[in-house]
């Protein structure tokens, strides 16, 4: 019997070849764009959001200033800024101040009065999101009452 001994290839690490590992990294690349791109609609959702809420307590302080026994003339504020120090006098009816009165896009919320159909006049406090949604104390969109 004749004795052969057998050679053995040097061992082979197992490793992930080049082209797997590039299969892997592109679909990280695309499931993190996907990421990316649900969360800015989410975060620009949220924005819009705040600003409604923003718009209703301004409003709440519009309110707060025509029915101050300070105010002789029961009138709302003529611009923002009154809100901040009312001319007759007493403090400022927003609880950050200045902060208060800009927008989650760094606009300054607007204020204009509207008739109702019973004579009453109310003021609107509403800004305009970056896309152009009207945001108001009612609403967002269709139901801000900026049409």
């Amino acid at each position: 019997m004749m004795l052969t001994t057998l050679r053995h290839s040097p061992t082979r690490r197992s490793a992930f070849t080049l082209l797997e590992v590039l299969v892997v990294v592109a679909i990280l690349v695309i499931l993190a764009g996907v990421g990316v791109v649900g969360t800015t609609r989410y975060l620009e959702d949220a924005r819009k959001g705040r600003a409604q809420l923003a718009c209703s307590g301004i409003a709440q302080a519009v309110e707060a200033y025509k029915s101050n026994p300070a105010n002789p003339t029961s009138d709302p504020p003529s611009q923002p800024g009154d809100l901040l120090a009312p001319p007759f006098g007493g403090t400022g009816l927003l609880k950050n101040g200045q902060q208060d009165l800009i927008d989650p896009w760094g606009n300054t919320y607007q204020f204009k009065p509207i008739t109702q159909g019973d004579g009453s006049e109310i003021i609107l406090v509403y800004t305009v999101s970056k896309d152009g949604t009207p945001i108001s104390q009612y609403g967002i969109g269709p139901a801000s009452k900026l049409q």
